[in-house]
């Protein structure tokens, strides 16, 4: 009697993981909206770095930016969660790792240079290193093992980062994020409208 009940739960997880996978695959967006956004501040904040321009303006300027681009986030996944028609469990791992990510980040990219933590320098490594960690769990939560590779990207950078800072590290964050966000943002995009049709 046991074992059929265990047999029995066992088919019943299959299944929701079959169909989680079916259901959760991301449709990249908030990795591409990201990835834009940072890329954007990250190049705005070199040219600044390197033409000594602004330089009191720079944490305003990172503040005020990704606040607003949490919210307008928040609203678009918001729209999503309403739009969807099917909600997974999966699917609600997905999105609490992103936002625990998200807060993660905000902490190391914020209050850690107001503490004066660390040298404003690290924040790329340690941001990067954060997002290995996310883009390795989030390939496992959708069974896509080229996700969790991404990963990879994310470490060698940081090590990168971290062994050799320097005024380029801000240029080569945002090469990264091109490549490691952006990219793999606009290939999730591409097979989520493959398998929903759209």
């Amino acid at each position: 009697m046991e074992t059929k009940q265990a047999e029995l739960e066992l088919s019943v997880i299959k299944k929701i993981m079959e169909d989680s996978r079916n259901v959760v695959l991301d449709n990249g967006i908030h990795y591409i909206f990201w990835g834009i956004v940072v890329t954007a501040a990250l190049i705005a904040n070199y040219i600044m770095l390197l033409t000594r321009t602004s330089m009191n303006y720079v944490g305003m300027m990172w503040f005020v930016l990704m606040t607003s681009a949490a919210i307008a986030d928040a609203i678009i996944g918001n729209r999503q969660v309403k739009r969807s028609k099917v909600r997974t469990y999966a699917g609600d791992l997905l999105s609490s790792l992103w936002k625990a990510t998200g807060i993660a980040m905000f902490m190391f990219g914020f209050l850690g240079i107001v503490t004066r933590a660390y040298d404003p320098i690290y924040i790329s490594p340690v941001i990067s290193t954060t997002l290995g960690i996310a883009y390795f769990t989030s390939g496992a939560i959708q069974q896509l093992k080229w996700l969790k590779y991404v990963s990879i990207g994310w470490w060698a950078g940081a090590v990168y980062l971290f062994i050799f800072p320097s005024v380029h590290t801000l240029l080569i964050f945002a090469i990264m994020m091109i490549c490691l966000q952006i990219i793999p943002g606009l290939v999730l995009n591409r097979k989520y409208k493959e398998n929903t049709n759209i």
